[in-house]
């Protein structure tokens, strides 16, 4: 058991709580910086052990209470649109923790941050270009900041993204008419992973963080087409889902976001691909696609039935 000490930033968060979950599991100390010490995840936590700190990433002194005796850090603020707020607020958590003492940190980027620079059609002017900014220069700030050991994972597609909020936005028909309006090929594949499988990630880094340090890794749990996705949900809930392929202006026309058509013609122009060869040198078993729809059948069922 471990004596270690994590501050775990956005706690209340998905991949956040799940990490305070899995550092309690595995005898770590957690300090947790959340908005709301009142939530019922706030206290769940408390209960377990954690200590509960209320903070935001532009209250300095906030930040720096919450630091206080960590030995790592798990950074991870949340991107905020058209601007660079996530970049700022990431450093002002790298620079508390590093005046802290703390000696790991560790930051959730995104795939594809590293050649965000070789996109086609990318730079300044680009409506996404501070959202991969943000994330690009607080990969270097970590690596620069001087602590004994630092990892980065950088996660595809959620897989709870198709059963929260965000669907409603990537995907707009499906959560009411279960239709997935995709522009991209049929044949295009989606980097999918668990969110939970994100929180082993880090775990495991900062139990050995000699294996993990200086690494940056691209986490997926599989690639799989919106069509075998699809039938996924269909099998497993009983709900019958389409993928109807579009124009991308029909697409647009009927609420999808452009940001799909972004991601997968940088995804394709770069032959980027995830390194599942890579993956299996670490001791995380990676959970597939069939196996989160069998773990959540009921939240889905219940997103589609609203």
């Amino acid at each position: 058991m471990t004596q270690k000490t994590i501050l775990v930033t956005a706690a209340n968060g998905t991949v956040g709580g799940s990490l305070v979950a899995s550092l309690l599991d595995q005898g770590f100390n957690v300090n947790a910086l959340v908005r709301n010490t009142e939530s019922d995840t706030a206290r769940e936590f408390e209960k377990r052990g954690a200590k509960i700190f209320k903070g935001d990433f532009d209250d300095i002194p906030s930040l720096q209470k919450a630091s206080q005796g960590i030995w790592g850090v798990f950074v991870n603020a949340i991107p905020v649109h058209g601007t660079l707020d996530e970049l700022r607020h990431n450093i002002n958590v790298i620079n508390a923790a590093k005046e802290a003492g703390a000696k790991f940190a560790l930051y959730m980027s995104v795939t594809m941050t590293d050649i965000k620079d070789q996109f086609p059609n990318f730079g300044p002017q680009h409506p996404n270009y501070n959202y991969w900014q943000a994330k690009y220069e607080t990969e270097k700030a970590l690596e620069r900041a001087g602590f004994d050991y630092w990892t980065i994972l950088r996660p595809g597609v959620f897989l709870n993204t198709f059963c929260g909020p965000v669907a409603t936005f990537l995907w707009p028909t499906f959560q009411k008419q279960h239709v997935i309006l995709s522009p991209i090929p049929p044949s295009a594949t989606q980097s999918l992973i668990d969110p939970d499988d994100i929180a082993r990630y880090a775990t495991a880094a900062f139990a050995d963080p000699d294996t993990f340090n200086g690494q940056a890794i691209d986490l997926s749990g599989e690639e799989i087409t919106l069509k075998d996705f699809a039938k996924l949900i269909t099998d497993i809930t009983g709900i019958d889902i389409k993928v109807e392929h579009l124009s991308r202006e029909e697409a647009a026309s009927r609420g999808v976001p452009e940001v799909i058509n972004w991601w997968n013609d940088w995804k394709t122009a770069l032959s980027y691909s995830i390194d599942y060869d890579r993956l299996e040198q670490f001791p995380i078993q990676r959970t597939t696609s069939e196996e989160y729809v069998k773990n959540h059948k009921d939240a889905i069922i219940n997103f589609l039935s609203t």
